[in-house]
């Protein structure tokens, strides 16, 4: 039984769903061994409920089979990103501007508020001074501290 799948067509559908649904579309990790697939979402305001994981993963379930996108038995997680998520795409820095992150580079780790992105890298306000760090040079990022300014209820 093949367990190749194209991840590129199937999160083409799966952000429609989401977005449909009035949530945001965070990420997609597929685990060939275990054969499950993760998609992760968000809102804009207040947090991600069981339900909304719920109501996403039969929405997303009902697609995925009609579409055949995957023919064999597969397990299907929806989630949130948690608190401490990793950031991988430039939505992601938009998403996270206001928290604290830590970003490595391989070269350094940066703590900091991050304070917006700009161009190809992100603005990141340590206690002494202000970084910009080229997205192109992040191995790893993460929110490592979400500052609630009434986001969260």
């Amino acid at each position: 039984m093949n367990s190749n799948i194209d991840l590129n067509d199937i999160a083409l559908v799966i952000k429609e769903i989401v977005t449909d649904m009035g949530l945001r579309f965070y990420d997609l990790v597929y685990n060939g061994v275990t054969r499950t697939l993760r998609v992760y979402i968000d809102k804009e305001k207040g947090g991600v409920t069981i339900k909304d994981c719920q109501k996403t993963s039969n929405t997303i379930s009902r697609e995925l089979q009609a579409s055949e996108l995957i023919s064999f038995p597969y397990t299907l997680e929806v989630s949130s990103p948690g608190i401490a998520r990793t950031l991988k795409r430039p939505e992601h820095y938009c998403w996270a501007i206001g928290n604290v992150v830590e970003i490595d580079t391989g070269d350094e780790k940066v703590k900091g508020y991050l304070r917006g992105t700009r161009g190809e890298g992100v603005i990141v306000a340590t206690k002494d001074s202000e970084n910009i760090i080229p997205f192109d040079s992040i191995k790893k990022a993460r929110v490592v501290e979400e500052i609630n300014h009434g986001k969260r209820s």
